[in-house]
């Protein structure tokens, strides 16, 4: 073997072992919208999920995500959201918003939104509460992620309805 390619095979070696150790940090800091539960304790980012959850959601969506008279189960429907389709969800309701890029919807995704629309129009004419646009809101907005990742974890199955308690932190 040449001494330039065993020198490329130890940088190669040394890259990888380098980034081991950011590999293993990503398990306790996943990215925002996913979830890590490790015997029943979660990362940071699942328990802001879980409190923003409790604090603005379960009075209609009831305790844990499982849905009441009022509202749907959300732990049954999360499967059917990516993060950024529940983020605009949640954070604009029933409003048909433009694309972040400025480009226009998806004829699909515009007839959908008109959907919901007259929906949403018919159950207020019936007198149902509706969910709100959390978008203006300083408590929701920057932490819709964090709830997509509790409802994931708790429609996987790996998260009970009740409060969660918060993995320690890695010593740095």
């Amino acid at each position: 073997m040449s001494k330039l390619l065993l020198r490329r095979c130890l940088a190669g070696l040394l890259l990888l072992a380098a980034a081991l150790p950011l590999a293993a940090q990503t398990r306790d800091r996943p990215i925002p919208g996913e979830f890590v539960v490790i015997d029943g304790r979660v990362d940071a980012g699942t328990y802001a999920g879980w409190k923003l959850y409790h604090t603005a959601c379960y009075v209609c969506h009831g305790v844990g995500g499982t849905g009441t008279d009022v509202a749907p189960n959300l732990v049954q429907k999360i499967g059917n959201y990516t993060p950024r389709g529940f983020a605009t969800k949640v954070l604009s309701s029933y409003r048909i918003v433009p694309m972040p890029d400025g480009s226009p919807a998806d004829k699909d995704a515009e007839r959908e939104a008109l959907l919901e629309l007259l929906m949403k129009r018919e159950r207020q004419a019936q007198g149902q509460p509706l969910m709100p646009a959390w978008d203006s809101d300083d408590e929701v907005a920057p932490h819709v992620l964090d709830l997509y990742a509790y409802l994931t974890a708790r429609a996987a199955g790996v998260l009970g309805p009740g409060k969660p308690k918060v993995l320690p932190a890695k010593p740095r």
